[in-house]
Parts: C-alpha cells; sequence; structure tokens
C-alpha cells in the first residue's frame, strides 16, 4: 500500500469515533460490572487511614498481630490516600468509576498512539478488543490502576516523538515523578524510555536527555533515591516470589491465557510472512515485555499495549489491500450521537447503578468478602482476640476491623516464609492444626465455607472450638476456655 492511499484512509473515514467508541464500551463494561475484589483494595484504605491517624507514612507493619513492629515500606501510599478519600466520598459506585476513567484513558491515549502509526480504524479496534479480553481482569481499583493513565501518554509521547514530534515531551519527567509515587511500576517508563533513546527513530540527543531528568524525578517521593532499592527488594522478596500468587510465571490456563498464548505466537509468525517491517525499537519492547509478561503474571498488563502497536502494524497493510476505503458507516452526525451514547453507557453499569435496573446485576463485592460476618464481630467486642482468616477475608477486615488483630494482610512480604507455610497448615487442617493454633495463641477463627471446609470440619469435631457465627461465606469459630 503506498503512502497516498494510507493518508487517504486515515482522513476520509467518518466510522473512526464509532470504532473507537465501541472499543471503549467494551473496555469500560468489563471494569464496571467486576466485582470489587478486596485483596488489594482495602488494606490500602487502612494504610490511608493510619496515614491521616499518625500524620506520617508508618516505617512498621502495624496490620497484624504476627508482624506487629517489624520494618515495612509503604510505597503505594499515595493510592492509600486517593482511594480512601473516594472511598469515603462516594463508595463503591465512586470507586469504581475513578477505576473506569482510568481505564479509559489508557485506551483512548493507545488509540491516539495508533494514529501516529497510520493504523486503519478497523484494524485499531479488533485488536483493542482482542487485549480488552485477556487485559480486563486487570481493570479492578487498586494501586495498578492509577498508573494506567502514566503507561498510556508515555506511549503516546514516545509514538509522536518516533514521528519527529516533540511538543509534549517535557512531560516525562513529570509523568515519572507521579508514577513513582504511585505504583514501584514506573520502572516500565524506563523500560520504554532506554530502547527508544538507543535505537528509536527521533532525536535521540533529547529523549536521552529528558530519560536522565525522569531518572532524577523518580527521587522526589518520601523515599528519595531510596525508592529504587526499596522498589527491587519488594520484587525479590522470597516470600512474594514463592507465595504471592501474582509473582508467579503465566501458565496457559483458562480462555484469557490462552488468547495470550495465541498472540505471542502469531505475532512472529505474522512478521515471517509479512513484508510489512516493524522498527526495531518495537520488536525490543515486544520481547522486553514479553519476557517480562511470561515471566510474571503481574506484568501482563504492560506488555498487551506493545503487542497490539506491534500486530497492528502486522496486519494493517493486509487488511488495507483488500479494504482500502470503508464505505460503511460514513454518517458523522448519526456516528457522533450513536459513539458517544456507547461511550455513556458504561456508566449505568457502576454498582449501585446496574441494580436499579438490571434485575440479575453481578453483586458490587466480591464474594470473599465478608461483610455479614464482619458487622457481627463488630457487634461483638467481648470475643477473644488474635482472628485468624481466610486470607481474602483478612483484607477486608483491615479496614472492617481495624481494631482486630490479624494473622495476616495483603502484604505477604512483611510476613517469614514460616508464617506464610503455617498460614496454608491451618487452612488445609492439616493432622496437627491444633498445635499452630497454640503456637500463635489463636483465639478466634474464620475460615471460608467454599476455601477451607475441610478446617470448618475439624473445628466441629474439636472439643476445644465452638462456633458462634455462620452464613453463606464464613463461620466464625472462638477458642473455649
Amino acid at each position: 500500500m503506498n503512502d497516498q492511499l494510507q493518508v487517504q484512509r486515515q482522513k476520509s473515514p467518518a466510522s473512526g469515533f464509532l470504532v473507537y467508541s465501541i472499543v471503549i464500551l467494551i473496555a469500560l463494561s468489563f471494569a464496571a460490572i467486576q466485582p470489587l475484589i478486596p485483596n488489594d483494595f482495602f488494606p490500602y484504605l487502612r494504610i490511608g487511614q493510619e496515614i491521616i491517624r499518625t500524620g506520617h507514612i508508618p516505617t512498621t507493619e502495624f496490620m497484624t498481630y504476627t508482624g506487629f513492629g517489624q520494618p515495612a515500606l509503604y510505597l503505594y501510599w499515595l493510592p492509600s490516600l486517593i482511594f480512601l478519600g473516594i472511598y469515603q466520598l462516594g463508595g463503591i459506585t465512586l470507586t469504581s468509576l475513578v477505576a473506569l476513567i482510568c481505564v479509559g484513558l489508557l485506551f483512548t491515549l493507545l488509540w491516539a498512539g495508533l494514529r501516529e502509526l497510520k493504523i486503519s480504524s478497523l484494524v485499531s479496534g479488533l485488536i483493542l478488543v482482542m487485549i480488552t479480553l485477556i487485559a480486563a481482569s486487570y481493570f479492578n481499583p487498586r494501586p495498578q490502576v492509577l498508573a494506567f493513565p502514566l503507561f498510556g501518554l508515555s506511549l503516546w509521547l514516545i509514538l509522536r516523538w518516533q514521528n519527529g514530534k516533540n511538543r509534549y515531551l517535557w512531560l516525562l519527567p513529570l509523568i515519572a515523578m507521579l508514577w513513582a509515587n504511585i505504583h514501584g511500576s514506573f520502572i516500565v517508563l524506563f523500560f520504554m524510555l532506554i530502547p527508544a533513546a538507543l535505537v528509536g527513530s527521533g532525536d535521540r540527543k533529547r529523549l536521552l536527555i529528558l530519560t536522565g531528568i525522569s531518572f532524577l524525578a523518580t527521587f522526589i517521593n518520601i523515599y528519595t533515591y531510596h525508592i529504587w532499592a526499596n522498589m527491587f527488594s519488594v520484587v525479590a522478596n522470597s516470600s512474594n516470589q514463592k507465595f504471592g500468587i501474582e509473582w508467579k510465571p503465566l501458565s496457559n490456563q483458562g480462555w484469557q491465557a490462552n488468547i495470550f498464548f495465541a498472540l505471542l505466537l502469531l505475532t512472529p509468525l505474522l512478521a515471517a510472512v509479512q513484508k510489512n517491517k516493524i522498527k526495531w525499537l518495537f520488536w525490543i519492547w515486544f520481547v522486553g515485555f514479553g519476557w517480562m509478561a511470561v515471566s510474571s503474571i503481574r506484568y501482563v498488563i504492560w506488555f498487551l499495549p506493545i503487542a497490539a502497536i506491534v500486530l497492528c502494524q502486522l496486519i494493517d497493510p493486509y487488511i488495507a489491500e483488500r479494504n482500502p476505503r470503508s464505505v460503511h458507516f460514513q454518517n458523522r452526525t448519526m456516528n457522533l450521537i450513536l459513539g458517544s451514547f456507547l461511550l455513556l453507557f458504561p456508566l449505568t453499569l457502576l454498582p449501585g447503578i446496574r441494580a436499579t435496573w438490571w434485575q440479575k446485576a453481578p453483586p458490587a463485592y466480591d464474594l470473599s468478602t465478608p461483610i455479614q460476618a464482619a458487622e457481627w464481630l463488630s457487634a461483638n467486642p467481648q470475643l477473644p482476640d488474635h482472628l485468624w482468616a481466610d486470607f481474602s477475608f483478612s483484607t477486608y477486615l483491615t479496614y472492617a476491623l481495624p481494631q482486630r488483630q490479624l494473622f495476616s494482610s495483603n502484604r505477604i512480604e512483611d510476613l517469614t516464609t514460616s508464617q506464610i507455610e503455617d498460614y496454608f497448615y491451618l487452612a488445609n487442617a492439616r493432622y496437627d492444626w491444633q498445635a499452630v493454633m497454640d503456637k500463635y495463641n489463636i483465639n478466634l477463627v474464620m475460615p471460608s465455607v467454599v476455601e477451607q471446609p475441610g478446617l470448618i470440619e475439624a473445628l466441629s469435631a474439636s472439643q476445644d472450638w465452638k462456633q458462634v457465627y455462620g452464613d453463606e461465606q464464613a463461620v466464625i469459630f472462638v477458642r473455649k476456655p
């Protein structure tokens, strides 16, 4: 396809906004209907409360009695304050809305980046919908989602720089400073900038200088230049590496993983048979971020936009040769009206809103959120302390019952590997589980009906424990005097 035809295709279709609206509709709908998962949300609210209560960022563990007083790093202190304020102001509805905005900005900026590469609307829409299917499980409210717009903006700036557009490049140091205070994934920015400064087609000297300034900008945070060492210490933490699910290598289990690995294998095959040449920068990104995604589940979300950029460039010429100019959906006014409706529709799917018109709407909170059991425990403060609970239950209880002394929270890096092994020992009700209960002086137990049926059976059969509460999610046992 010659350059003149490519430019014509970029300017002529009136359906681009409609295709963009469909992409955003699908992405935001996935984000809106997912229930709030407690693991990576409620502990941050508790951290925010502690910051406000004490007037400073904590330096020791304070949410569990098993790790209480041990040195701890709170790299995500800013998201803790942000989410606490949002949740207290507008509850789960406003919280989900903020997550939707972050996801929407990521896809909007990625769409704008594909426009810089002169990718057709049809191809952009198809590929972005595909990566949305893979990425949907990453759209829950959590600190990471606040970094999505920063990632998208960085990618857009670099793609513009590739085309000789340097006007907004000065934003990179500001992005680096903000990102370093939001999430440990700020290193992703430099995984994009350094290869671009070495092999990119823009003004490499200018970008190299801004990369250095951006690196120094990450020092503007509570931990100063130690932020880098702190970030790597969390990544290398033995408890995280051994027990953190997100730190495990990605396995081909489930339909989302099937699509991911198909994309990973399909891209090099297309490159082998496609005449269109992809610039070295994009291949370096693809290999580097692809390796990260395969090595750890938590990095998949950063690889998908890179994969979309490469795949779009491979597929676009093939589609263009067969459909150089669309003759459908060329009514600009109708496209604007219909597209605007599609963009607004996900708002009706937000928790607190969808239940007003959707009879069997998905629950606002994940089933691993023991709301009723927590309310019952709050109404019974006379029960003894040292509470062992299902892991997901504990993450909710850090915020719902801050007065209770918990065995664990979501911060497994603050526990030793032996303490985490003892948690699973109890969760699986192994033969000498009572000895582990005695070891930690556990007096109150809240197992999950779904996750720990064996422990519930063992506690029910023991003469040392008495059931004092039960519902469809959780059961509570208290140690007899």
